[in-house]
């Protein structure tokens, strides 16, 4: 994984609050602990400024309420 790919993660581990996913990213790949503790803080205010969260499951998710909105009762089926 390259590095900007784990400082992301780290990050997203921050706004979602998952320790158990930034442990195994800090262990896994070559990031200092001030660095990964540094992305895990920027995610959770990223979360507090209500940035929106670039994961994918939130990306989905996000997709699916917009389809509920634009078309009501298309979920029910």
């Amino acid at each position: 994984m390259k590095r900007s790919d784990v400082l992301a993660h780290l990050r997203i581990a921050g706004y979602h609050d998952d320790t158990r996913s930034f442990v195994r990213l800090y262990t896994e790949n070559r990031v200092s602990l001030a660095v990964a503790n540094a992305e895990w803080r920027r995610g959770g205010k990223m979360k507090a400024a209500g940035v929106p969260c670039t994961c994918r499951e939130c990306k989905d998710n996000q997709q699916l309420a917009n389809r509920s909105v634009d078309k009501p009762g298309a979920l029910q089926k």
